[in-house]
């Protein structure tokens, strides 16, 4: 469990780096809020999913350019399963949104993330001819892409706020040797808040 956490710091060491360069644009920083559904996918002949449970995320980004048609933030999610059990996640998403209609926003996003997938019952392991039991959790890669459309935006007080809907496929490395990839899906709506420049 340490192990995993250390590696969850270690990411985002990684990511504060490409943080701190958004910190140069005069945007102000963003708070991006969303909740919806997540299913496991079995990639096999009738690719079939398990059922949809609750996911919630919360990242902080920053929109760059006086366009803002392209940011960069750091997502946390929890997504619940009973069968494969439930997820933390962290990782940092790269977007491109371009505006149309003066006010559909689309997106278009790729990153990379650490996953600690938390298995619903302690496992049995194998081990020198005996069954014992296994770590409580599983420690996986994963690989975020998401489509997102939004309206950009509403004003309230000294805030914008962009409603959106999303799609992010999460592919999953080392989940298991015969299925990795393993697929896992979000449909999400959100909210971007940020505060409007004084």
């Amino acid at each position: 469990m340490y192990k995993n956490l250390i590696r969850m710091l270690v990411l985002f060491t990684v990511i504060l780096p490409f943080q701190t360069q958004a910190q140069r644009s005069d945007e102000p920083w963003q708070l991006d809020l969303a909740a919806g559904l997540s299913s496991y996918y079995a990639p096999v002949k009738s690719l079939n999913w398990s059922r949809p449970e609750l996911v919630t995320q919360v990242g902080y980004g920053k929109p760059l350019g006086s366009r803002q048609l392209f940011s960069v933030g750091l997502q946390l999610g929890y997504s619940r399963n009973n069968y494969q059990g439930d997820a933390l996640y962290l990782q940092l998403v790269g977007q491109i949104t371009p505006v149309i209609a003066n006010k559909l926003e689309l997106g278009l996003g790729l990153g990379f993330g650490y996953r600690m997938a938390l298995y619903p019952s302690r496992p049995q392991v194998y081990d020198q001819g005996k069954w014992k039991e296994g770590k409580a959790f599983k420690s996986v890669y994963q690989v975020p892409v998401q489509l997102s459309i939004g309206y950009r935006s509403i004003l309230l007080h000294n805030y914008t706020i962009r409603p959106y809907l999303a799609y992010q496929l999460q592919p999953l490395f080392r989940y298991s040797p015969d299925l990795s990839p393993l697929p896992v899906s979000n449909t999400m709506l959100g909210l971007k808040i940020q505060q409007t420049k004084k």
